[in-house]
């Protein structure tokens, strides 16, 4: 069968880990959530088996990985950290990043997921890109021999699509934290939980120079930075966002949803979130 001839790694170090992305490419494994869907669409692509790495790293007990480290409005989360376990160490320090782990999928997956593998899986409706967008969150990206920081907006780059290099493991997220803020976090799906979002939004504004950023997920082939709304807003030309945003996301028809109610979701969350900062005098985090 196919799966005989796949090899597990399990390094007990970085380093080690990096020596074997050094020799061969492989399949990082660190929660295994979509392990199995991956698998079986190997498996139903025989032509393409002899294309697919047969070699799997174990990275799920390197404790290097693991650390959330909070340095005044620094925050560094590991790629190893699991949704479980920043919800019980950090649950205060970034609160949109609370709200969108907790509506992610249930405590089962959460205590395995990790940061890394939502991020590296690439998907415009992971739970936790939008706010990463939205706050220029910065990727720790190594390999055996070089360390280079990407933002991730420079990562991916379309559905499953990164620029992660065979050599490379990624170790850890930036990000810097607003010293003020309100924010807007909605997920709009099927169910509260166990559900991949039709549509998903950040809004922040930021009191001190007056600016907004607007991330959306689900609207596009990668989460959505509407760049040109953000600039409206600081040109007062704020009557003119709503129709900007219709023109910014690209949302498809799918199993979820069609093209033309995550539109209108979208005008409608970003009518919500402007009428919060307008209406609201104090930070909403």
């Amino acid at each position: 069968m196919w799966y005989d001839k796949l090899i597990f790694h399990r390094p007990t170090t970085k380093a080690e880990a990096l020596a074997v992305l050094d020799q061969q490419p492989a399949h990082l494994l660190a929660g295994g959530t979509d392990l199995l869907v991956n698998l079986k669409n190997v498996a139903r692509q025989p032509a393409r088996q002899t294309d697919s790495p047969t070699h799997f790293v174990n990275i799920a007990d390197l404790i290097e990985l693991q650390q959330i480290v909070i340095d005044g409005q620094k925050l560094t989360i590991g790629a190893g950290v699991t949704f479980s376990q920043y919800l019980r160490q950090a649950d205060q320090v970034l609160p949109p990043l609370t709200e969108a782990i907790v509506g992610l999928a249930a405590p089962s997956i959460r205590n395995r997921a990790t940061f890394g593998g939502n991020i590296i899986n690439a998907s415009p409706a992971a739970d936790t890109l939008p706010v990463l967008y939205a706050l220029d969150a910065e990727l720790v990206l190594e390999s055996a021999s070089t360390t280079r920081l990407v933002t991730i907006t420079d990562f991916i780059t379309g559905p499953k699509q990164t620029i992660l290099r065979p050599e490379e493991l990624l170790t850890a997220v930036r990000l810097t934290i607003p010293h003020n803020y309100k924010h807007h976090y909605r997920k709009i799906g099927t169910r509260k939980a166990l559900a991949l979002s039709k549509v998903a939004f950040l809004g922040l504004y930021l009191p001190d120079t007056k600016e907004i950023r607007l991330t959306y997920g689900s609207v596009g082939p990668t989460v959505i930075r509407a760049y040109e709304a953000e600039r409206l807003f600081l040109a007062g030309q704020i009557d003119s966002i709503p129709d900007c945003i219709e023109r910014t996301v690209k949302p498809i028809d799918d199993q979820r949803s069609t093209a033309e109610y995550r539109r209108f979701l979208c005008r409608m969350l970003t009518d919500e979130f402007l009428n919060i900062c307008q209406s609201s005098p104090t930070p909403l985090s």
